[in-house]
């Protein structure tokens, strides 16, 4: 099955390590898609900004010309880059977008409009086109973007390996059920599964029921109840994936006074690249993972965290 990754570009070093990442990763793996999208600004103006400039009837800015050609000069950079660290140029494609001030929402929307599976964005990335500042779009996105999976890359990521904290709840299975959906049928890839309790917190209670309109009664009640029930399920969705259970490792249970602190911690004492994290919604109660994934985001360093939620 194609999977299709957005990845956010502007020229800067930040969008060059997410480019390493995506190669390190996916370089020899057909099924993954990516288009590359960078967004310029249309100038100061006190008319609003539309979020999709095909449909819009405001006119260019006068810089909006050098602008274009600008940013698509930082597309074709990184479209050769990606070709020679080995990515299939039919793997890849690419677009300019006129984004006004709002860049997250038309990173956003043209996520949702291409059916893109995740955004790729790199933390803390700044360039030369005014507007265009990756580091207060990763947070917006995460802010407000939790229909699509988020990968935001901080930093020189080098490791193959996988960390997703588990806690039993329907946004830890997910994050799992998207770390499944995109590396199904790997094999060259070790996944480590980890759970983090609050010292003196709350122990983590099982409720399949919360599930069943995604995996189904009996699936749930199978894989989602029990003494390791935290575990069984996400390495369940692995295993259904295609991904050999061997390269699937749970890792003993700890407890910590900081949940976030715990899994990175973790990730590099297992020399993980990548995080694969759960998070609920803003209108939900908090619980275990609760708050964790954005602590984690900002603590974490050289690191990709993917975000689901």
């Amino acid at each position: 099955m194609e999977k299709k990754i957005l990845i956010a570009v502007d020229g800067s070093i930040y969008s060059s390590q997410s480019l390493e990442y995506i190669a390190l990763l996916f370089g020899d793996t057909p099924d993954i898609h990516f288009h590359l999208m960078t967004c310029i600004g249309a100038g100061e103006s006190i008319l609003p900004v539309a979020t999709d400039d095909r449909n819009s009837l405001l006119p260019d800015s006068p810089g909006a010309g050098r602008k274009r050609v600008t940013a698509q000069g930082y597309l074709q950079k990184a479209i050769d880059k990606l070709v020679r660290l080995g990515v299939a140029s039919e793997r890849i494609s690419s677009s300019v977008e006129i984004s006004g001030q709002d860049i997250a929402g038309t990173i956003q929307y043209q996520a949702k409009h291409l059916l893109m599976d995740s955004i790729l964005v790199g933390r803390r990335g700044l360039n030369t086109i005014s507007e265009m500042l990756l580091g207060s779009v990763s947070a917006t996105l995460l802010k407000k973007c939790h229909e699509i999976p988020l990968w935001i890359i901080d930093g020189e990521v080098t490791n193959r390996n996988f960390l997703a904290p588990v806690d039993g709840s329907l946004p830890s299975l997910l994050a799992i059920d998207h770390l499944a959906h995109i590396m199904e049928g790997r094999r060259d890839i070790t996944l480590f599964l980890f759970h983090c309790h609050l010292f003196m917190g709350k122990k983590s209670e099982a409720n399949p029921e919360s599930c069943y309109h995604i995996w189904g009664k009996e699936w749930c009640n199978n894989h989602l109840t029990g003494d390791s029930h935290i575990f069984d399920g996400p390495t369940q969705l692995l295993i259904e994936a295609g991904v050999p259970e061997a390269n699937i490792i749970i890792l003993p249970e700890v407890s910590d006074l900081e949940t976030a602190h715990g899994i990175i911690r973790q990730a590099h004492k297992q020399q993980c690249g990548t995080i694969v994290i759960g998070r609920r919604g803003d209108g939900t109660t908090k619980g275990i993972l609760g708050g964790v994934s954005d602590r984690t985001i900002k603590h974490s360093q050289d690191i990709a965290l993917w975000v689901v939620g």
